[in-house]
């Protein structure tokens, strides 16, 4: 193959890969997490070519756009189907856009994605994959 070409599909690999089971059945939220995932995979990509420079501000500002409209609309949620841990939940989102902002301004003051990265990676194992899979169970009765 010429230059290169054979690395290509190594090198575009996502660190996340979208599955079924990531769907919590609410179209909007799962097409929110849908995109935060995108997000990760397109900082992840980024950083393997070592071509952070123009792409970790506009996709900190893309992060905290969607998450400010994602978490309004999962507490519309837990609103509309009175989830009884909505005060914990919102709690859990305030602390996020607190980690959010002082995570995400110090990668780009320090041009460093790998504190940011981390951050983005945790949110998903721990909040998106757990504490959102809670109030689907709560949606199922399960």
């Amino acid at each position: 193959m010429p230059g290169g070409e054979k690395n290509l599909t190594e090198n575009t690999l996502p660190l996340i890969a979208w599955k079924p089971e990531f769907e919590l059945g609410i179209h909007i939220v799962d097409e929110h997490h849908r995109g935060i995932v995108a997000i990760i995979n397109t900082l992840h990509y980024e950083m393997q070519r070592e071509q952070i420079d123009n792409v970790l501000a506009p996709v900190y500002i893309i992060v905290k756009e969607l998450t400010h409209i994602h978490f309004k609309v999962e507490e519309e949620f837990f609103d509309k189907f009175n989830y009884p841990d909505k005060a914990y939940h919102r709690g859990l989102h305030a602390e996020l856009i607190g980690a959010l902002y002082r995570i995400g301004e110090r990668s780009l003051v320090n041009n460093d994605p790998n504190h940011f990265m981390d951050f983005l990676r945790t949110w998903w194992i721990d909040h998106i994959c757990k504490k959102d899979r809670e109030f689907r169970n709560y949606l199922l009765g399960e």
